[in-house]
């Protein structure tokens, strides 16, 4: 069984703008959730480097090593 919807030219260029508003807010959100790294050593790789290492260091998974020896042990221990 078929059937035919006649549809205007207004209501078409309505739905193409909306799609295309959705598709924007769509990458937007997978951008956030699922981030790309940027090419390897790029200005935008090391801004995005830097950003990851200081949220990891807030999240307390940082180590803080204190002088040579702390580094030698630390390096003993991999």
């Amino acid at each position: 069984m078929s059937q035919a919807i006649t549809v205007s030219p207004k209501t078409i260029e309505a739905i193409v703008e909306q799609l295309a508003v959705l598709t924007k807010e769509v990458k937007a959100i997978k951008a956030r959730l699922f981030e790309e790294e940027p090419p390897y050593g790029s200005d935008a790789w090391w801004a995005w480097s830097d950003k990851k290492a200081l949220e990891e260091i807030k999240a307390g998974k940082g180590i803080k090593i204190h002088n040579k020896k702390e580094l030698a042990e630390f390096f003993n221990n991999l």
